[in-house]
């Protein structure tokens, strides 16, 4: 049976995947403001979470970002984590050196089809 939350998760990777392929040049979402559904972290933490995700071994680093933000947000919701660590992954694919734009691009899809996938799994 497929839940709601992983049937959100779907729908977001698609959005996510449409997103990731722009008409022009690479481009990261802008931060969201702050709402319901949208994790209320600083600026700061934003850049910490982008820091961390600039080297390798993604898929533990997706684990430790993910229980971290599950600690302190007790009620956090998939898709407001998809939301918010696929916006501190793009700006350290944005600002990898020698990469051309449809490289960046696919870098960011791997790195939500990986998220998507682990959270899916339940591997987190």
């Amino acid at each position: 049976m497929v839940t709601t939350t992983k049937t959100s998760i779907a729908a977001l990777a698609v959005a996510v995947l449409c997103w990731s392929h722009p008409a022009g040049a690479f481009e990261c979402p802008r931060p969201e403001m702050a709402s319901p559904g949208v994790l209320q972290e600083t600026a700061q933490d934003q850049q910490a979470l982008s820091q961390m995700f600039a080297g390798g071994n993604i898929e533990d680093k997706i684990g430790v970002a993910v229980t971290t933000l599950q600690k302190k947000y007790p009620q956090v919701t998939d898709t407001e984590l998809v939301n918010y660590l696929v916006g501190g992954y793009c700006p350290a694919v944005a600002a990898m050196p020698g990469l051309s734009d449809a490289q960046k691009t696919a870098k960011v899809e791997h790195f939500a089809a990986t998220l998507f996938e682990l959270l899916s799994e339940q591997k987190l």
